[in-house]
């Protein structure tokens, strides 16, 4: 459910600190994998503020690690706003791969692709993000270079969503990690 009206101030005395949103690791799991991803309202220091709370994935199926290359990440969450007044946002995210382009690597190109991904980011200040979660992520580019800067795999998976990026609770951080 969107919150349509502001609930809490926002002030720099209270947000006052560190702050790393660059992302150091990625989980995707096949979206059609993906049975059940639970939001509730969490109580934060009599805060009510929505997370996930629960994934749930198909019998045998699992979220796949992807340590992207050094500085190659970047995600958006972002308002889109059409001519007539029609509001949703869209959820992309780019990374690049590094590693010997071999068979398996091959496969792995073509699944990136063609597939459909719920992606979780993990920042480097530890925050666990949802992308994806109603909708699923599908290639936008998916490109295999060599002879430069941008040698191996960079893909990018976007998806038009009615929702914000949705924070993970420790529940859900252990059913990514299969834990």
């Amino acid at each position: 459910m969107a919150l349509c009206s502001l609930n809490r101030d926002l002030l720099r005395t209270t947000f006052c600190g560190y702050s790393l949103p660059e992302v150091k690791d990625i989980y995707l799991a096949n979206f059609s994998e993906v049975t059940t991803a639970l939001t509730a309202y969490t109580d934060t220091v009599n805060e009510a503020c929505t997370e996930i709370t629960a994934i749930t994935l198909a019998s045998g199926a699992t979220f796949y690690h992807i340590e992207p290359a050094k500085d190659s990440v970047e995600f958006t969450d972002e308002l889109v706003v059409e001519d007539n007044g029609n509001k949703y946002r869209t959820h992309t995210l780019t990374f690049n791969v590094s590693g010997q382009y071999d068979s398996c690597m091959r496969d792995a190109l073509d699944a990136l692709s063609l597939g459909r991904y719920f992606a979780v980011v993990v920042t480097a200040d530890g925050q666990w993000l949802a992308l994806g979660r109603l909708t699923g992520l599908e290639a936008e580019t998916a490109t295999l270079s060599g002879g430069g800067d941008t040698n191996g795999i960079a893909v990018t998976l976007s998806a038009n969503v009615t929702e914000s990026a949705m924070p993970l609770s420790a529940e859900a951080i252990a059913d990514v990690k299969g834990e």
